[in-house]
């Protein structure tokens, strides 16, 4: 015999409090590494320049060391029009990423990404504005380089864990009053009203 809703859902109330002890101190153990990952501190052309022409070259400098990167994916530029052109030539020296850039061709605002990996094994994702004030001769890449799938960030992992303890505390504290609770005397009037017919 299962106990009624009601009962459930009063288990499950009680043990609300302490999942979300739990889910607030495995929150703020997760963000505290974070926040002393790798960081920008510079770039060439800077964040928010305006330009008059294309840039020959692009770099990113960061606080700490980088890892080695596959060029394909490390510097990303998309323009005014949504295609995204890979910067060519990237490399990685101490903590500074260099890349050669095409020429942007059309006059607007590019955004120009980088994902580089720190010394650490932390992907490092980020982007930089620049704006074309008029246009620039010359061609632009013109296949458009989709950015690939990166990992899974970590608060979804700890978000499904929890989710997944809060079920299982929710089951295992029902299962437990479900035990507690005695069926003999609703087995026993039922028993004696058969009887009595």
């Amino acid at each position: 015999m299962s106990l009624p809703p009601t009962s459930w859902l009063r288990a499950l109330r009680r043990s609300c409090a302490p999942i979300l002890a739990v889910l607030a101190i495995t929150a703020t153990l997760a963000a505290a590494p974070a926040a002393a990952h790798t960081k920008l501190t510079a770039s060439t052309p800077v964040n928010g320049a305006r330009l008059t022409s294309s840039p020959s070259a692009l770099s990113f400098t960061f606080d700490q060391s980088l890892q080695s990167v596959q060029d394909w994916d490390a510097v990303l530029v998309t323009g005014p029009d949504g295609f995204r052109h890979a910067a060519q030539s990237v490399r990685v020296d101490g903590n500074t990423v260099h890349a050669s850039c095409d020429r942007l061709a059309k006059a607007g605002t590019y955004t120009v990404s980088y994902r580089v990996i720190s010394g650490d094994g932390h992907p490092i994702l980020g982007h930089i504005t620049v704006t074309l004030d008029r246009a620039d001769t010359g061609s632009p890449m013109l296949a458009a380089v989709s950015l690939p799938t990166g990992g899974v960030p970590a608060w979804v992992w700890i978000l499904e864990f929890a989710t997944a303890l809060f079920l299982l505390h929710g089951f295992l504290r029902w299962r437990s009053d479900q035990s507690s609770s005695s069926p003999a005397p609703v087995l026993h009037a039922r028993l004696d009203s058969a009887t009595r017919d």
